[in-house]
């Protein structure tokens, strides 16, 4: 078995919203402990929202964050721009200016990581996961100003969007901001924790 690196995991999200006139990058730094499974245990976190006059550059992310006194700033800085100015090429719905959702995770312990001839699952999450949270998890009634999307930054109690809460860890968001984040990343976007991620051993 190999060890995974305590290289921090960066999982990047670009959107356009209409309240947006600046370049916006909002980063939840994460202290977790994953275990072999892929769960994460959050330890530590911390949240910054940075404004950025021009475009999307290495340097001036770095700079920035280094300013903030967050941890390996450099390699952040670049991963976070070179992660954004991607979505920006490949994506043309997208443009300048965006609102980004950044989730750092520092690892402050390793993981087992399976031998390569052991099948891992896919990044995403599976349709069947889609439809079951669609399914099972729908949230009918929102109190005013109770709490607001993590993806979209929008309260969820101001639209008429339909509202998913994760089975586990209960952090909820915009059907739509979440199935786009799940179709990339199986995992909550604030916590990492998966859904369903146990229940095929409990099921069997």
């Amino acid at each position: 078995m190999e060890t995974e690196t305590d290289t921090p995991k960066v999982y990047t999200v670009v959107a356009n919203l209409s309240k947006i006139f600046t370049n916006t990058v909002d980063i939840l730094l994460q202290e977790v402990i994953q275990d072999e499974t892929g769960v994460v245990q959050v330890v530590a976190s911390d949240h910054i929202n940075l404004n950025l006059s021009g475009g999307f550059t290495p340097n001036h992310l770095s700079r920035l964050l280094h300013e903030k006194q967050v941890p390996e700033s450099q390699y952040l800085g670049q991963k976070i721009a070179l992660d954004i100015n991607r979505e920006l090429a490949n994506d043309d719905s997208l443009r300048e200016p965006a609102f980004v959702f950044v989730t750092v995770d520092f690892i402050r312990e390793t993981r087992l990581i399976l031998p390569p001839d052991e099948p891992t699952p896919s990044r995403g999450a599976s349709r069947e996961v889609l439809q079951r949270l669609a399914d099972q998890q729908r949230v009918l009634e929102v109190k005013k100003n109770e709490i607001h999307c993590s993806i979209c930054i929008e309260d969820l109690s101001k639209n008429h969007q339909k509202i998913i809460e994760m089975p586990k860890c209960l952090h909820r968001f915009h059907q739509d901001c979440l199935f786009e984040w799940l179709g990339r990343q199986n995992s909550c976007p604030l916590c990492r924790s998966v859904p369903y991620g146990l229940d095929q051993e409990t099921e069997s």
